[in-house]
């Protein structure tokens, strides 16, 4: 009879066999785990790509693919954003760096390797990008020249999001779950939020709502005027990534349907069979 670490075993070498013959060439989202809108495109950060995918007619498509190699550039994605001139940014806890793509698609390293875990990205109105540093537990800014500076101190930071008023919201991992930070570096908790069991992203949409992703609860919050769940549970899994604009607000769930669209109170698969 098999012992269970023995079958444990088993289960982990078929499901490591399983995920090297997929290929990218499948077209197929593997672990996605943020999401970003332009006016024309949505981009899809796969960590198991490693890489990120452009939808196209309902269809993945590779956009950039990094090696498998730990340690090398965009091999660890964990947030993407459009910049203030419509560029595409990745920032990559791999080699710890933000990267922006140039019009031919090549990525080209940012800070120099001074952010720790970048699990967030925002861009002001100004164009100044704002990373959170899930590492050392800081929101910093980032220059024109790739200059990194700290924002404010939030404890457990991941996604970022504006509002139209300039406030930066920030999704944590700590026990407050959701912060507001004005313009001046205030940082203050969101009444309510603690009741996220635990927040992945937020984004501010068209409307003003305040959208939280909560992977444990399965649950999309909208803190606007109050917490409450706007979506809860079937076809949600595990929601990490959100992002909004005028294209619309769409939502990544490795463990669900991959890439899926919010619209006033439902979800639904932007992927074709």
């Amino acid at each position: 009879m098999f012992s269970k670490n023995l079958l444990n075993n088993i289960w982990v070498f078929l499901f490591s066999s399983l995920l090297s013959t997929v290929s990218a060439d499948d077209g197929l989202l593997k672990y996605p785990v943020s999401v970003t809108t332009s006016e024309t495109s949505v981009y899809v950060a796969d960590r198991q790509l490693p890489g990120v995918w452009v939808i196209a007619d309902g269809k993945p498509k590779v956009f950039h693919q990094a090696t498998k190699k730990f340690g090398t550039p965009l091999n660890a994605i964990r947030c993407l954003a459009i910049d203030g001139n419509g560029r595409l940014l990745a920032g990559d806890s791999a080699t710890r760096d933000i990267y922006r793509f140039n019009a031919q698609g090549v990525p080209v390293a940012v800070t120099g390797g001074k952010i720790g875990i970048p699990m967030g990205m925002a861009v002001d109105s100004e164009g100044i990008i704002y990373v959170s540093d899930l590492e050392l537990h800081r929101i910093v800014k980032v220059a024109a020249d790739g200059s990194v500076t700290e924002f404010a101190k939030v404890q457990g930071p991941a996604g970022l999001s504006f509002d139209a008023e300039g406030n930066l919201y920030v999704a944590s991992r700590a026990a407050e779950r959701l912060f507001k930070i004005t313009s001046d570096a205030t940082v203050k908790a969101v009444e309510g939020a603690s009741e996220i069991r635990f927040a992945q992203d937020v984004a501010v949409d068209t409307n003003g709502r305040i959208l939280v992703t909560d992977g444990y609860g399965k649950s999309i919050w909208n803190f606007a005027g109050g917490g409450t769940r706007i979506v809860e549970g079937d076809p949600l899994v595990h929601p990490v990534g959100i992002s909004s604009s005028a294209a619309g607000t769409y939502v990544v769930d490795p463990r669900g349907k991959g890439l899926l669209q919010l619209n006033d109170g439902s979800v639904s698969s932007l992927l074709s069979e």
